[in-house]
This record gives structure tokens, sequence and C-alpha cells, in this order.
């Protein structure tokens, strides 16, 4: 049973929360809002042109609605509309009208100093650009003068590489000319020699013979 009932209430709120949509009055000047469906009952509010209402239920050729300021009664649903009233919309597209001329200002002065950027990025940009040209002669000179510094190291080092070879070879030859000069000085003093044994060897014969005379004639 209380599953039924829970059902029911279900269905008509979801009934009433289907009829529930904004209306509007139309554009009379300005309509009844009665405390019923009929026009016997009395009237307690009046509704201007235009004015904004949430449809609650809907009867025989009248509207139960709720105004904006939360009073509910029952107008004549030919009295309602789908759409804003004219003068509703009227204004509404003078509102958006005014906020587009005043956005299509605000773009152009953002155009203007997007164009006034422009310019001054047009001048930075040829700054950089001869900036860029001058970094790549730097670039270029600094890569020619360490290509003359590696030659110039790499020649330095083959020219210590000769002078210590020199270095070496002329150590050999101080070498070879001391072993040569000790060899032409033990020539030397064999010649003397030689030479004193060939003097002697002609020279005691001499002295040989004048003592031999010389004991002959006592």
């Amino acid at each position: 049973m209380s599953s039924r009932v829970s059902l029911a209430v279900l269905l008509v709120f979801v009934v009433t929360a289907a009829s529930a949509a904004d209306r509007y009055v139309s554009d009379e000047l300005s309509i009844n809002l009665r405390r019923g469906p009929g026009n016997d009952y009395r009237i307690t509010q009046l509704l201007d042109a235009g004015e904004p209402v949430t449809v609650i239920e809907t009867g025989d050729g009248w509207t139960h609605v709720r105004t904006e300021g939360g009073s509910d009664g029952w107008v004549l649903t030919r009295f309602l509309s789908n759409e804003p009233a004219a003068r509703t919309q009227l204004a509404e597209m003078r509102e958006r009208v005014a906020e587009l001329e005043q956005s299509n200002a605000s773009l152009r002065e953002e155009l203007s100093e997007a164009l006034e950027g422009s310019s001054e990025l047009g001048s930075l940009k040829e700054e950089l650009i001869a900036e860029n040209k001058s970094l790549k002669q730097e670039l270029s000179q600094i890569k020619e003068a360490s290509a003359n510094a590696i030659r110039i190291n790499r020649e330095n080092q083959e020219f210590r590489e000769q002078i210590l070879s020199m270095e070496s070879e002329v150590e050999r030859l101080r070498h070879e000319n001391q072993a040569l000069q000790s060899r032409r000085d033990g020539m030397k003093v064999g010649a003397i020699i030689l030479l004193a044994g060939v003097l002697l060897g002609l020279v005691l014969p001499l002295f040989r013979r004048r003592s031999r005379n010389s004991w002959d004639s006592i």
C-alpha cells in the first residue's frame, strides 16, 4: 500500500514538474492575477506586460502561475506568451548592442595596441637579427682563432719533439767526439812512443860505435 502511495506522489511530482515552465505576460498593458481560475475570483495583483512568470499548472483557459516576487494566482492562458514581450526583447537587444559596441571599442583599442606592439616587435626583430649576425661573425672568428691556436699548439709540439730529437742527436755526437778524442790522444801517445823507439834505435848504435872507437884508440 505504501509503495502505491509513494508511486502516486512521485507521478504527481513528475506531472507538476513537467508542467512548470517559464512564460511571459503578452504585450497587453497589464493582466489580472486572480485567486482562482475564473473571473469570479478576486484580483490580487496586476501583472505588467513582459513580466516573467512560472507556470504551475494549466486548467480550462486559465493558468496557475507564480511571479518572481513569490505571489501565485491564476491568469487567462491567452495572455501568456512563450517569448518575452517585444519591448522587453527590444530593451535586451539594445543592452546587447551596447555591450557589443563596448566590446567592439575594446577590440579596436586592443588592435591598435597590437599594431603598435607589432611595430615595436618589428624593430626588436631587426635588432635581434643584427645581433645574431654579429654573434655569428664573432663565433666564426672564435672558431678561426681556436683552429689557429690548435694548429700553433700542434706545431709547437712538433718543434718540441724535433728539439728533443736534436738534443739527443747532439748528446750522441758529443759522446762519439769524446770517444774519438780519447782514441786520438791514445794514438798520439803511441806515435810518440814509436817515434822515441825509432830514435833510440838510431841513436844507440851511434853511441856504441863511438865507445868502441874510443877504446880502440887507447
